[in-house]
């Protein structure tokens, strides 16, 4: 690997069980999608919301690796072994599986959903982060302690895409790799059309460049969504850039080792 070049780290949240959150979710939101695409869940039973299959198709073309982290639970008590398959897939495929913890709030809670995750895809995680980014004082304490290496919840700037949000820290042990651009945050915060979206990410290569690392989260549900769709665009501008390397949040925790944070 090249030092010198920016390392993006892709990552995915899977909020969402392997059905989705049903019709009437969809229907509500049926703004958020091309006409085609509602016509399909109304009579086809389509469910527009898991797209990991689509997303390893995409980044497989463009030979782009990422971390999916899935909950050890879903709101309709749906468990993640629900997609143990998937995750297995990934994992062979060179993704990583990561933990999307619904509770960091005691060691109790984050040890138990490790080890949920681990049953599911038949190995530990290493990394993790909290669903909502719910952090408390003491959560990265307690992931370091129930035995993950690096953690992804943090994101201070929500209203802006900039290198604060880039690189990397160590906490309690842990190596803390900030969310520098979310795909649900870039369409409210900061209100960034669909058609400009490439030119924020160009402009976020070059102001991160500095710190090393940024991180991106763009959700499964979101890549058939008015502004999520444009990740497609995205793999392809990744793959285009000699001076950019895109890694699994794995990748990265190996890379950084003792280098000291930007």
């Amino acid at each position: 690997m090249n030092n010198r070049s920016l390392k993006v780290v892709l990552t995915h949240d899977v909020d969402w069980p392997p059905d989705g959150p049903g019709l009437a979710h969809v229907l509500a939101r049926r703004d958020r999608f091309d006409p085609d695409v509602v016509r399909r869940a109304e009579t086809e039973g389509f469910n527009p919301y898991n797209n990991i299959g689509s997303i390893m198709d995409l980044e497989r073309a463009n030979g782009v690796r990422s971390t999916f982290f899935f909950r050890p639970r879903y709101d309709d008590g749906t468990k993640v072994s629900a997609y143990a398959q998937t995750a297995k897939r990934l994992l062979a495929g060179g993704w990583e599986v990561g933990a999307h913890l619904n509770d960091a709030s005691s060691l109790e809670a984050v040890t138990r959903e490790r080890k949920q995750v681990e049953l599911a895809c038949g190995t530990p995680p290493l990394g993790c982060r909290v669903h909502y980014l719910r952090l408390s004082a003491k959560s990265h304490s307690f992931m370091r302690q129930a035995g993950f290496a690096y953690d992804s919840s943090l994101m201070r700037y929500k209203d802006e895409v900039t290198p604060k949000n880039a690189g990397f820290r160590r906490r309690n042990g842990l190596v803390i790799f900030p969310i520098t651009i979310m795909d649900a945050y870039l369409f409210t915060y900061v209100k960034v059309p669909e058609e400009k979206i490439l030119r924020v990410f160009e402009s976020a290569f070059d102001a991160c460049k500095d710190r090393g690392y940024m991180t991106v989260l763009w959700h499964d549900n979101s890549i058939l969504m008015k502004g999520g769709r444009a990740y497609s665009r995205i793999c392809e501008l990744l793959a285009t850039r000699d001076d950019i390397e895109c890694l699994t949040g794995a990748e990265a925790f190996r890379l950084v080792g003792r280098e000291p944070p930007r």
